[in-house]
């Protein structure tokens, strides 16, 4: 059986061509997070963001499924690497 994670990230990855995902388990329970990047947020308000990203997860996974899944940050190409330079200059 394919495990949560996989499933998340070959919906995310379908839904949004070309997007990297970084998901991992990231609390006791089993429970799913990360981040999703994807040059398509170019220009597009964080909340809007999340909520193409909430009903795409609401639409694809199983209702039991969707309990294990915690907070996914919705990012740019430019915003992760401006978020991983900065973390290096730390």
């Amino acid at each position: 059986m394919e495990k949560l994670i996989d499933r998340l990230e070959n919906v995310l990855k379908r839904v949004f061509r070309g997007a990297t995902t970084e998901l991992e388990v990231v609390r006791p329970g089993g429970k799913i997070g990360g981040f999703l990047i994807w040059s398509g947020f170019e220009g597009v308000e964080q909340i809007d963001r999340q909520r193409e990203l909430a009903r795409v997860i609401h639409e694809k996974l199983r209702v039991d499924d969707l309990s294990r899944v915690t907070t996914i940050l919705t990012m740019t190409p430019e915003e992760t690497a401006a978020m991983k330079e900065s973390a290096s200059a730390e």
